[in-house]
């Protein structure tokens, strides 16, 4: 009759062969990471291996069932946790492993074998510490990446299996080394230890493997995320992020009465760059400007790419006069840019509609209207030129002004945009 170990291992088993089969397909035919994808696999397949000879020791040599075993099972956490390296482009430990995996089978080898317990219970300690080693490694090596990439809760959720593994590790060797006999005894006995390190194994390894799929889907949700938010040509917000954008800014207005400002920035002349240098030089212009656009606007301010040669600018807390620098200063570096395409000089030049808004009552969409009707004044007083809406004229200042107007274009809002509530934060500019 199959004892309680052994059944747990006939389930790992599997559930190892379950796993390599849904990461091969992963890696194969969804079109994920295929090198992350294949490496989880081998994992599974490797570690099936390690399980297979597990429930045969007493049936074959000792050298195939405990040393060869032992190294295996190492062997695949290693290639588990280098495709999550490879996954989160961070840097793997390929000498380390090599170094580790060299010593745990001289080790294996250099016992012989019918020498009692004495030899499976420095195997099992063996395998544990250097199995520990290297979880703990991993979860340092993965902390960066996973908190850049998601944020600080999200990475300690996905790395805590990892950490929970090397922690019943860390058990497995110190208990050993005070109680051999108890918590170091060859796993496929069926003691009441080994049954609840199993069971333990068990769910950690279905937490280990659910993590990296939840590291995988959500990576892909961020991808469509971004996808959706995004131009695809520049990737600056898009008409449709954008305005979801200048309706936050809106709310922002009416709670806290902060003025900001809108800029409507559109390419003169662009079909006359399609037709004479071809859609390509369109689409270089067109990115060009979009950088630009990015360069010139502070940290807060959000910049989008509305349709065709058409971009918007939002600039919190903003009044007229920096409003009109911001644009005049962007227009003029503009025009004094010299740009080739393929060996053809190529001029830009353009129009910018300016509008701010002071008005709760008024909506964003005649905000944005109001932009627009100064855009279009722009292009019939002869292009190349910036116009605030419903202000006939602005002073330049003076010299000795231009420095403090500077400051203020340039002044970031800093900690006041803490104040709004997640749905109406506004999104820093993105750059293409």
């Amino acid at each position: 009759m199959m004892g309680n170990v052994a059944l747990i291992l006939l389930v790992l088993v599997l559930l190892q062969v379950a796993l390599a089969a849904g990461w091969a397909v992963a890696g194969l035919r969804l079109g994920l990471s295929r090198a992350a994808t294949l490496h989880w696999c081998a994992s599974a397949l490797v570690l099936t291996l390690a399980l297979v000879l597990v429930l045969s020791r007493g049936s074959l040599p000792h050298l195939l069932t405990d040393g060869l075993a032992n190294v295996l099972a190492l062997g695949a956490l290693m290639l588990l946790v280098r495709g999550q390296q490879l996954y989160l482009r961070a840097p793997t430990r390929d000498v380390e492993h090599a170094v580790l995996a060299a010593m745990a089978l001289l080790l294996q080898l250099a016992w012989p074998a019918g020498t009692g317990y004495g030899v499976a219970v420095g195997a099992e300690l063996v395998v544990s510490a250097a199995m520990g080693w290297v979880l703990v490694r991993s979860c340092l090596g993965s902390w960066a990446p996973l908190k850049r990439e998601f944020d600080t809760g999200m990475a300690f959720t996905l790395l805590a299996p990892q950490m929970a593994a090397a922690a019943l590790f860390a058990v497995r060797l110190g208990g050993g080394l005070v109680r051999p006999m108890v918590v170091a005894q060859p796993i496929q006995l069926d003691t009441p230890f080994n049954v609840a390190v199993m069971l333990v194994v068990l769910l950690l390894g279905l937490l280990a493997h659910g993590a990296l799929v939840m590291m995988v889907m959500l990576r892909m949700v961020n991808k469509l995320r971004r996808l959706s938010q995004r131009d695809g040509l520049t990737g600056l917000l898009n008409r449709a992020e954008w305005t979801r954008q200048l309706e936050a800014q809106h709310r922002w207005l009416g709670r806290f009465g902060d003025p900001f400002a809108l800029l409507l920035v559109d390419i003169d002349h662009f079909k006359r760059i399609n037709d004479t240098l071809g859609h390509a030089a369109g689409d270089a212009a067109l990115v060009t400007l979009s950088q630009m656009l990015v360069g010139s606007a502070r940290q807060v301010d959000i910049v989008g790419r509305l349709g065709g040669e058409e971009f918007g600018v939002l600039l919190p807390r903003t009044d007229p006069m920096a409003a009109l620098r911001t644009a005049e200063r962007l227009r003029k570096t503009l025009a004094a840019a010299e740009l080739r395409w393929r060996g053809e000089p190529l001029t830009l030049t353009v129009s910018v509609g300016v509008a701010i808004a002071t008005d709760p009552d008024e909506a964003p969409a005649e905000i944005l209207e109001r932009a627009d009707r100064a855009l279009y004044q722009a292009k019939r007083e002869g292009r190349n030129r910036s116009v605030v809406a419903g202000i006939d004229r602005i002073d330049e200042p003076a010299d000795d002004d231009e420095d403090a107007l500077d400051d203020v274009a340039d002044t970031d809002p800093g900690p006041v945009t803490q104040q709004l509530d997640p749905q109406d934060l506004p999104v820093a500019r993105r750059r293409a």
